[in-house]
């Protein structure tokens, strides 16, 4: 679903490669640092972005958007739980650069992740999002997710409690 503010700009949603990594990690590591959109507190350096890397086979897609060489935005799906009777089930994760926001590409690549985990069977995404995180509740939104709880004050990061809401596609 391409956004209008994309139109003729070249951008490509593909596979994430191993020479993403470095601009993956800067994106990510913005966010740990100085956001709530994620709860992990810890950047990530070049020994642990590539394990995360290679945690990911083909039905747990990392998918980036691209203009070029230059990488604006990446998600990833990722096991919901480690026990077999969720082997279904996945949770997803969308980050855009910080200067590429507003600009449709949080939206191309969550319509990737979606096409992808339909693709390999799975039956349900979940995103839990930091419920501070209006831009990223709504996209997914967007996308059908719906609301199915909020866990109230789950995560202490930069010195406050964050609740978190859990929204799910069913596929």
């Amino acid at each position: 679903m391409p956004s209008d503010l994309l139109v003729g700009r070249a951008v490509t949603v593909r596979d994430a490669a191993e020479a993403d990594l470095d601009a993956i990690t800067a994106i990510w590591n913005h966010e740990v640092l100085w956001t709530d959109a994620t709860t992990d507190t810890e950047p990530r350096n070049a020994r642990t972005q590539r394990e995360w890397f290679e945690r990911h086979p083909a039905s747990y897609p990392i998918v980036v958007a691209a203009r070029g060489d230059q990488v604006l935005a990446f998600g990833a799906l990722s096991p919901y739980r480690p026990k077999p009777a969720f082997a279904w089930t996945v949770e997803d994760a969308v980050y855009v650069e910080r200067g590429q926001r507003g600009a449709g590409l949080g939206s191309l690549i969550l319509a990737e992740l979606i096409r992808r985990a339909r693709a390999h069977g799975h039956r349900s995404v979940l995103a839990r999002i930091t419920s501070g995180n209006a831009a990223s509740i709504g996209l997914h939104a967007r996308h059908a997710f719906r609301v199915v709880g909020v866990e109230r004050r789950v995560a202490l990061k930069r010195d406050r409690w964050l609740d978190v809401t859990v929204m799910q596609l069913l596929l």
